[in-house]
């Protein structure tokens, strides 16, 4: 069966938060809420509580947190915390981070691979009640345990695009979310067949992974007005990512080349970015436009075999987050 989840950035305020988690909790075409816990915006676990108190039914998790900026010790308690107050509907979404993330805060992404793996096998440990010692090149931890354990099995998806890391999400993760960049036919094509590796070296059966694809959304009356909300934070993610990943997931070489080439997307304004960004890389990050052409988009994934969607709204001048979310909910999801 076709599912599909809802991301958000951890940018909004408590009231609004509320009536946007009631409006998921409240359609039963969405299964999780994932909100971001990148750069300096709020407080992504304060977040999640508030979505924990005010919803009965979806699950609600981190997407994503990483080992980097939070240690993993206190990831472990916060999200065991989040499972205690929601009754054991707690997720945690697990990545390496990104430039745009670590950077402002001048943390180098060491040993990504390495990190994530390690963070993720203590995590698990951790909530589970047992000690953990643990020595990385990024963390560490001696005779660690949590002073509390909620008691609720805690799944923990692992998240990025790159080869490596979605390896390692097929090997060892309960669920995987194939991260930006990959909300095509072919960016998830390449995901499963990375996945699928990490999969056998592991022996798992590549069925039981719950993979999500996740995806910008900007659904409006007209085009235009859906697309001019997500090229900008497209732009700076192309600019961000190296050229062979954009290469690997689908991204022609020229294209790419064109945005990187912009010295300061900060410059330049939104019809020029506009020119930039071309339709072919806006459909690898973003399910963008009309309902029938969200529509359309969600066709060709679900026929290349993908089983899961999780859009990330961005609110555009027709529809703000909740009436996106609805809209979505009843011109398209209702279609499958």
């Amino acid at each position: 069966m076709m599912r599909f989840s809802v991301g958000l950035l951890n940018e909004y305020g408590p009231n609004e938060l509320v009536r946007i988690a009631k409006v998921v909790d409240g359609n039963k075409k969405y299964k999780n809420l994932f909100i971001a816990d990148e750069r300096l915006y709020k407080n992504t676990y304060a977040q999640l509580a508030i979505v924990a108190e005010s919803t009965e039914r979806i699950n609600i998790g981190t997407g994503v947190t990483n080992p980097y900026t939070r240690h993993p010790t206190l990831t472990a308690a916060a999200i065991s915390t989040i499972s205690e107050i929601s009754g054991g509907r707690a997720i945690l979404g697990l990545g390496a981070g990104s430039p745009m993330v670590l950077n402002p805060l001048g943390i180098s992404q060491i040993q990504p691979i390495e990190t994530v793996c390690a963070a993720t096998d203590a995590i698990r440990e951790l909530v589970e009640g047992k000690e953990v010692t643990m020595k990385s090149d990024v963390f560490a931890m001696e005779n660690a345990r949590l002073n509390f354990v909620s008691g609720d099995r805690i799944p923990i998806y692992i998240a990025g695009r790159g080869p490596r890391i979605l390896s390692l999400a097929g090997k060892m993760g309960d669920g995987v979310i194939a991260g930006a960049g990959l909300a095509s036919v072919a960016g998830m094509e390449y995901a499963r067949e990375h996945i699928q590796k990490g999969t056998e070296d592991s022996n798992r059966d590549f069925d039981d992974l719950d993979i999500i694809c996740w995806a910008f959304l900007s659904i409006a009356d007209e085009r235009d007005t859906a697309l001019d909300s997500v090229v900008d934070i497209i732009a700076r993610i192309v600019k961000a990512v190296p050229l062979k990943t954009l290469e690997a997931i689908g991204i022609s070489k020229e294209d790419a080349e064109a945005v990187k080439r912009v010295e300061d997307i900060n410059v330049l304004r939104l019809k020029e970015i506009r020119k930039i960004v071309t339709d072919e890389i806006v459909e690898q990050f973003a399910i963008v436009g009309t309902s029938e052409e969200c529509q359309s988009h969600i066709e060709k994934l679900i026929g290349s075999g993908v089983k899961h969607i999780a859009g990330l709204p961005f609110e555009n001048r027709s529809y703000r987050t909740e009436e996106m979310i609805e809209k979505f909910s009843e011109e398209v999801i209702q279609n499958f």
